[in-house]
């Protein structure tokens, strides 16, 4: 991996600092974006773990993914709550898509067998909360890469000449 890579993807997972000076409004933002996200994404698991309870347990493939995606959902909100870094943020961003996109799928044509009606319980709540929590996770991940800082880069160090033959002499 390049170097720029390498450091950008350290970048993602490292703790940040906010940036100095009259920009203090920009960490509350992010932090009541990010309270916001973990709420979102907690209610996410709720619904499923509502709807896993209700009966959708019963439905031979759906029923484990529903459980599991309530444990995600979870799981995802006190990462996010706990290590608040861009990386915690992607990776609920696409959690919530792939959700998102199990739902339309499940309406449109259906899902391992299983078709989803528009006329099921918590169905258009998920689809206006799982789009806002998308759009508000991203938010909050570009908000603060943004407040990362590339390395200053400066001249690269010149080569030093290694020892002479008399230098290497005089030491034995």
């Amino acid at each position: 991996m390049t170097g720029p890579t390498a450091f950008r993807l350290r970048q993602l997972a490292s703790p940040r600092r906010p940036p100095p000076g009259p920009g203090a409004v920009r960490p509350a933002a992010a932090l009541l974006l990010r309270l916001g996200c973990v709420a979102l994404l907690a209610w996410i698991g709720y619904i499923h773990l509502h709807l896993w309870q209700e009966g959708y347990r019963h439905i031979p493939t759906n029923g484990p993914l529903f459980l599991l995606d309530a444990v995600a959902g979870f799981v995802l909100a006190a990462i996010l709550l706990t290590w608040p870094r861009p990386l915690a943020g992607l990776l609920a961003a696409g959690y919530t898509a792939s959700t998102l996109g199990a739902l339309i799928i499940s309406l449109s044509a259906g899902l391992f067998g299983f078709r989803e009606s528009i006329s099921a319980s918590f169905v258009t709540e998920s689809l206006t909360i799982e789009p806002i929590t998308v759009l508000a996770l991203i938010s909050w991940t570009v908000l603060m890469a943004a407040t990362l800082r590339p390395p200053a880069r400066g001249p690269r160090p010149v080569a030093q000449p290694g020892p002479s033959e008399s230098d290497s002499r005089a030491v034995l």
